[in-house]
């Protein structure tokens, strides 16, 4: 638990820091270039994934660990 614990937290903290990603193009971004607001929108668009990706590896960790047990 000591893992799987800071873990969740750690999954829960990236998907609420990250969930505004997919709307990037929507906010004004006054003193960025219109390339320059493509580029970083596409190139952040993989940090959405992060949180979840992160919680189904902690939930794999947990069941790998507690079966064996």
């Amino acid at each position: 638990m000591a893992a799987v614990v800071p873990a969740a937290l750690g999954a829960v903290a990236l998907t609420l820091l990250w969930a505004d990603v997919p709307w990037w193009w929507t906010f004004p971004h006054d003193d960025m270039t219109a390339t320059g607001s493509l580029v970083v929108g596409l190139l952040y668009q993989p940090l959405v994934l992060w949180g979840p990706l992160l919680a189904a590896v902690t939930v794999s960790y947990h069941r790998r660990r507690t079966s064996s047990m």
